[in-house]
Order: C-alpha cells, then structure tokens, then sequence
C-alpha cells in the first residue's frame, strides 16, 4: 500500500542506538530540507551514561565516511579509544599478521556507550523527543480504523503514531511484540532464525603494558582446537582496557574461562584472578528475518538480521538501515510499497549475507583445511593476503572477496603449488649442508632471487654480495642440498648505524621457492647466530617493511621482537 508521508506525522522509534538514532538523524535532516515537518519520539530504557552496550566496538570503514558524509556528523576525537594498524589471524594453527595497504580508511575502537549516547544526544540536539521507558506492546490500526494509526505501549504510557521503527536490536521480548502484531498480515515479521551466543570481558591495563604486549592490534582466532564451540574470538585494545569476546552458536562462559587460560591469549593479557572477571552475554543474528516492513512499520539493525559471519560490522548495519529507512519514508512515505525500496537500496548487505555464509561454512566445517591452508598461502600470495585481511576487518563485502580469489590465474598457480608441494613431500629430501659463502654461488643466488622476484637482478647481487665478502665474510652463509644452493644469508657486524651499539645485522635471506617450508632459512639464521655469538655479538638488529606481515611473522618466530626505531620519509 502507498501511504504518503502527512506533515507533523509522528514517527516512533522503539530503540535509541545507532540504528535507531541512525534514523532521526537522517530523517530530520531530511524533512528539513524540504520543509515538512515531523515528529520523531525515540523511546529507549537504558541510560547510556551508565548501561553497557553488548559490543566490542570497532568502527571499521567505510563507517567513518559515511558518518561524515551521509548522516553530516563528525565524531569529536574524546571518542577516538585507539587506531587499529592490523589484525593478527589465529586460524588452522596457522598465523599472520594481516595489514592494510592503506587505501581503505581508518579503523577506530570507540567505547559503545560514549558513542551511542553521542549519536541519541545528535538526534535529541535536531529535534527528537526521548522517552526512557520500555515499549511493552504495539497495536497498528487499519485506515478505517482511527485513520491507520500506531500505538505504542511504554511502561509509562502509551502513544500514538503514523509510523513505528524497530530499532530494538535482539529483544525478545519485543521480537515477539512484532511476530505477535504482524501474523495476521500477508506477509508477517520472522526473527532471524540463526543467531550467535557472545560473551564479553574487559581487562584494565596501564599504557605500558598495552603497548608491549597488545599495542594497536587486534588478534582475532578461527575455531581455536582446544576449544570446539568458539567459531570466533577477538581481544581489541581500547585506550585504558582491553575487551575479550568469544562468539559461537553453543558458547557458554566456561568457554570463555578455557579461552582466556589459553597461553597465546595469556600473553596479551595483565595478570588476573578469574573470580574478579564480569561476563556481559549477547547475541547477534547469522540470518536475514522475514518481512522487516509492512504498512506503517519498518525495522533497521540487528532487528533485520542484515549481518554478515564473524566480523558482523553491526554498528555499519545499524546506521546503513537506519538512514536508507529514513531515506524511503521521506522519499515515498510508510507503506509496504516505500519500505520495499528501502529493502532494494539495501541489497549489498544480503549479497553479503549469502557469500559470508559459505565462507562461514567452510570456516566451521573444514576450518583446519581451509583456514589453515589459506593462511600458509597468503604469506606468498598477495591477493590471498588482501583477501584474509578484508574478511576479518570487514573492509570488502565477502562477495567481492570471493570474486577476486576465483580468478583462473589464481587457481592455477595455486594448484601447481599444492602439486609441488605433494611431490616435494614424497621424495626424499638430501641433508641440508650450511657453509660459507663465496663468490662462485652469485650465479645461484641471482637465479633463487628472479624466482621470489619474477626478475633477474644480476648486477645488483653482484655488487652486493662482493660487498659483504669483504665486510664480515663469516656472516654470509649458503644452504646446499646434494651439491644445489637452495638458500642464502648475508649478515654483517656494524655500530653505531642508526645510533644502535655494534651488534649483528641479518640484511638478507632468500630461499628457493621449490624448498620453502622445509626448515631451510631457520638452519641459516641459526648458523649466522652462532657466528655472531663466537665473535662476542649479544643483539641482532633486522629490518622489515611493516607491510611484509610474512616476513615479520618469520622473523618473530625466529625470536626476533619489535625494536624502538621506525623509519619516517618524506616524499618531495
């Protein structure tokens, strides 16, 4: 039915979070501009100055923009908890530390409450009315009944209204108000039927510790082993505390006791004592519901079920709904005819919902084959990299993911790669000698490097490696296997570069594609550290793109930490 948008009509919102506040903003600015004047009621029981929002957190982009951009609000900097640089992938006892390339935007961590009440007092500042009360019931009327009206019961009284947003989230109390009202309609409200259990903690930590130990990382976990019922964990840094949350669909909190006694999460945690921990359930859905609108009703956020698996992204859901809703009721009005619009403006997000079910399928179902295997692969291969990345930050909807890991190039390179790696594994490989480099092994080494590199640089290896030769030739060292260099170090002792005391420097290490995985630049590195610590070197000094996250995670694994220096550069 088309039901056109009347002056003064008055539009409750049952919700006042971002979905919901999402909302008012939008339609007030709306109605503003073209001089029609509405009456927005925001009803809301919880006191954000004081209530705890179910949610980690983390507003990741494009949210930033849209907020500046769409909904007209510019978040004030006291909101700003952290900037988050990277994520570090837990998944198939596999790891990586996955970075941005830095063309997607900023990802931000904001405590839920400061930012949800920001956004109500935005919408309360353009004109909207708060009521604190809880909505217990709904009755709508048909248009020869008092003109089609809505009427809300609140625990205070009761109002009426041309149209009812739910903006409620998850309440079940109020899912079935809706189910309950709607049934009789042709097409009736269905709560998504799939649903995530999540638990929540928080660890207050000095800046010190969060910087050591946790720093502007959040370190996500795919289906931990020792653990079956957790699909998905995080721990995101704040700007004082630290919040753990554990997601799965049989999760309880002695899952969230076993996560937080595991030793990789351990170390990124202040010592504790688990009587003094607070748990905080919730849930979000994994399934779109059924009929979100009707004549004069509309639903926005988790109440649509528009999610997407593991990083659900709610709060882009919540003010993505809450303004393409806005949107339609000002463009076409509150009937069913308007609202199906909304449902079209919205169809990225049930894209989403398809592709990220699979994705999450796979993840559940063969999360050590899959995940694991993707992770081993996104340390060669850039497009699987940009792809874990986007996945777990959220960045790119999951269908333009899968599209860009379909490409035939991809697959075939990949399956000559799982080939390879099979016949490697079935022969039987010689005893892999270590020595001393010479100049005779230039030839080997330009070929092993036009293999990582796709081109041949032989002038370059030539003076380099004459370089070395002369500098600190017991530092520079050749892997052979059965007569063949397969890998290469080339090390130096040198002080005071970089104002850094005489110590050792590990500057190059290269392995043959076809003998990756088998242990040989691990033999190198340990050779080179037995040279550095006969010739009385107690520090070893590499250096990294903070982008080659394969390479910081090797080197990590060889012992290596984070060191005080970063490198600035200034483009002219």
């Amino acid at each position: 039915m088309k039901i056109p948008l009347r002056d003064n009509a008055v539009i409750a919102v049952i919700g006042g979070g971002p979905s919901g506040a999402a909302f008012a903003i939008r339609l007030l600015r709306k109605a503003t501009e073209i001089g029609k004047k509405i009456d927005v009621i925001i009803f809301e029981g919880k006191d954000f100055k004081i209530h705890y929002n179910q949610c980690v957190g983390v507003l990741s982009p494009p949210l930033m923009d849209i907020l500046e951009k769409e909904l007209l609000v510019e978040l004030p900097p006291s909101l700003y908890k952290r900037s988050i640089h990277g994520y570090r992938l837990h998944g198939g006892n596999k790891e990586v530390l996955l970075f941005d390339r830095g063309t997607s935007g900023m990802t931000i961590t904001v405590r839920r409450v400061e930012f949800d009440r920001f956004l109500l007092d935005t919408a309360l500042n353009l004109g909207a009315r708060l009521i604190r009360s809880r909505v217990i019931n709904i009755e709508f009327f048909q248009p020869e009944e008092k003109n089609g009206e809505v009427r809300i019961y609140s625990e205070s009284g009761y109002t009426k209204a041309d149209c009812v947003v739910g903006a409620f989230g998850l309440d079940s109390t109020l899912l079935s108000v809706l189910e309950n009202v709607t049934k009789k309609s042709k097409k009736p409200y269905k709560r998504p039927k799939k649903m995530l259990k999540t638990f929540i903690t928080k660890f207050h930590a000095d800046p010190v510790f969060l910087r050591k130990y946790v720093g502007n990382i959040i370190y996500a976990y795919l289906k931990p082993p020792e653990i079956p019922r957790i699909e998905f964990a995080a721990i995101s840094p704040k700007g004082d505390h630290i919040i753990i949350n554990i997601a799965g669909e049989k999760v309880t909190s002695l899952d969230m006791d076993m996560f937080l006694s595991l030793k990789d999460v351990k170390e990124h945690l202040p010592s504790f004592n688990p009587s003094d921990l607070s748990y905080f359930e919730g849930r979000f859905p994994t399934s779109p519901s059924k009929n979100p609108y009707g004549d004069r009703y509309v639903c926005v956020g988790d109440v649509t079920g528009w999610m997407r698996p593991f990083k659900g992204k709610g709060i882009n859901v919540a003010i993505t709904t809450g303004m393409r809703a806005a949107d339609a009721i000002i463009e076409g009005g509150i009937g069913n005819d308007s609202f199906s619009k909304y449902e079209e403006s919205c169809k990225e997000l049930l894209d989403d919902y398809i592709y990220g079910a699979f994705v999450r399928f796979l993840c559940i179902k063969a999360s050590r084959l899959f995940v694991g295997r993707m992770i081993q692969m996104s340390l060669i291969n850039p497009i699987i990299y940009d792809a874990l990345f986007d996945s777990v930050s959220g960045h790119r909807p999951y269908k333009e993911i899968i599209k860009s890991l379909i490409k035939p190039e991809l697959a075939s390179k990949e399956i000559i790669s799982f080939i390879k790696k099979l016949l490697r594994g079935k022969r039987k490989m010689g005893e892999i000698k270590i020595r001393n480099l010479a100049r005779h092994d230039i030839e080997a080494i330009v070929k092993i490097d036009e293999k990582i590199t796709g081109r041949p640089h032989e002038a370059y290896w030539t003076g380099k490696i004459s370089k070395y030769l002369a500098s600190e030739p017991g530092a520079c060292l050749a892997a052979e296997i059965e007569g063949k260099v397969v890998g290469f170090v080339l090390g130096d002792i040198r002080g005071w570069e970089y104002a850094v005391p005489t110590c050792g420097w590990l500057d190059v290490i290269g392995v043959d594609v076809e003998y990756q995985g088998m242990g040989i630049g691990k033999k190198l590195i340990e050779a080179l550290f037995s040279f550095f610590k006969k010739s009385g070197i107690e520090n070893v000094v590499t250096m990294v793109n903070w982008n080659e996250a394969d390479l910081i995670d090797y080197f990590r694994s060889q012992g290596f930490e984070r060191g005080e220096y970063i490198n600035m550069i200034k483009k002219l």
